[in-house]
């Protein structure tokens, strides 16, 4: 496309209750145009009855790993797996993943999910990764298996074709080798001959980097103007409070502080005024 377009999208729908009434309320209000699906997670079922209901445009929140070994998530792939802890369990902890995790379960792991997802009678328009296991940041190559899929599929996938989002996340000192492995990876990508969009937003930092809700806030309007031509995802990861998961991470908070900023509308403002159209990944 070449105007500037951006989808708003919505990470993990089917954590938990609250996230899920957060993402419905958000679409109800015409405030995000996207949400990602966690297939894996306790309230899988719930979420994919809203997008029933209610129509959602959704992608699969291809998902390696359990964020909390308190409450792990069900492995969606039945048979003996590198991924699972023995007892039918994601392992929680990522640098284990990146250390055990064979190439041909990740892709059993992700086809379980896909199918899970159609077993479910709804059907997704683009697929992602939930905590960057297969972006290549952990060092293993596993982006391969996702662009694989984005061809078996059809579906694009979450991976930027430009390296903007690399100057937000190093605060615009990228390491030469960084820039040079996203240009592999690129090339990758190509030859598997997946579908990917132009950039990616999202805010990088955790709690003890966010003085405030105002930083958040600003952060993203900030972003905005960023925006170049072609298809851009912003992601956020919105929620109510959890008096399950409040107890348990102090970066719940974020997701608090990201439904507000989408609530108030201030972001839908902003894009408006920078003349940028709002699409979903369906319009792709």
């Amino acid at each position: 496309m070449a105007e500037r377009s951006l989808i708003i999208n919505a990470d993990d729908f089917g954590f938990c209750k609250e996230t899920n009434r957060a993402i419905r309320e958000l679409f109800a209000a015409r405030l995000i145009s996207s949400t990602s699906l966690l297939v894996t997670a306790e309230e899988v079922l719930e979420a994919a009855t809203i997008i029933k209901e209610d129509n959602l445009n959704f992608g699969v929140h291809l998902t390696l790993n359990s964020d909390f070994s308190k409450y792990p998530w069900k492995v969606a792939y039945q048979g003996r797996s590198s991924l699972n802890d023995g007892r039918g369990y994601l392992l929680s902890d990522t640098k284990e993943i990146a250390k055990k995790a064979k190439s041909k379960d990740v892709t059993l792991e992700c086809e379980a999910q896909f199918d899970l997802v159609n077993s479910l009678g709804i059907t997704p328009d683009h697929f992602d990764n939930h905590s960057g296991t297969m972006y290549g940041i952990n060092l293993r190559p596993f982006f391969i298996n996702a662009f694989r899929l984005s061809k078996k599929y059809d579906l694009p996938f979450r991976f930027p074709k430009r390296n903007n989002f690399l100057n937000s996340y190093f605060s615009g000192k990228v390491p030469g080798y960084i820039r040079f492995a996203h240009k592999m990876i690129l090339g990758v990508g190509k030859i598997c001959g997946a579908q990917l969009i132009d950039d990616i937003i999202s805010n990088p930092f955790s709690m003890k980097d966010i003085s405030s809700y105002e930083d958040l806030e600003d952060y993203y309007l900030n972003q905005v103007s960023n925006i170049g031509l072609g298809v851009t995802e912003m992601f956020f990861h919105p929620s109510y409070a959890s008096e399950k998961y409040n107890k348990i991470t102090p970066e719940w908070q974020k997701r608090e502080y990201e439904l507000k900023f989408l609530m108030s509308g201030k972001l839908q403002k902003r894009v408006a005024e920078e003349g940028i159209k709002i699409i979903s990944y369906k319009d792709i």
